[in-house]
Order: structure tokens, then sequence, then C-alpha cells
């Protein structure tokens, strides 16, 4: 296996979507590595359970905060 030093990768990052649709909470995650020569290799990848119940809390809270 290559490490990412020797894949040309400087960074990574972690991005998780959230949107509405049809009333029900959707998800989609990335994993980007930044490339040395400054282009971007995007990864999809499923949205661990632990985030999606931290997304859907914290919407929860705001739309209970919002009716008040």
């Amino acid at each position: 296996m290559a490490s990412a030093s020797h894949l040309g990768i400087q960074q990574a990052y972690g991005v998780t979507y959230a949107s509405l649709e049809d009333d029900q909470l959707c998800f989609e995650s990335e994993l980007a590595f930044q490339l040395d020569d400054g282009s971007l290799l995007t990864l999809h990848l499923p949205t661990p359970n632990q985030e999606r119940r931290a997304i859907q809390q914290a919407v929860m809270r705001h739309a209970q905060l919002s009716a008040r």
C-alpha cells in the first residue's frame, strides 16, 4: 500500500452535505485529497451513523428554537 506522501497528497478534507428532500434529511459525504499539483481527488463515502445523528439533532434543535 502506498502512503499519502508517495501519492503526492498534501492535505485531506472531509465534507458532509445534508439536504431536505420530501421532508426527510438526506446525506452525502466526500473525502477530498489535495494533490501536490493543486488538483483534488474526491471519493464519495457513506456518512457515518454518528455524524447523521449529530446533524439530525442539530437540525431538530434549530427547528425547535425557530418555532418559539
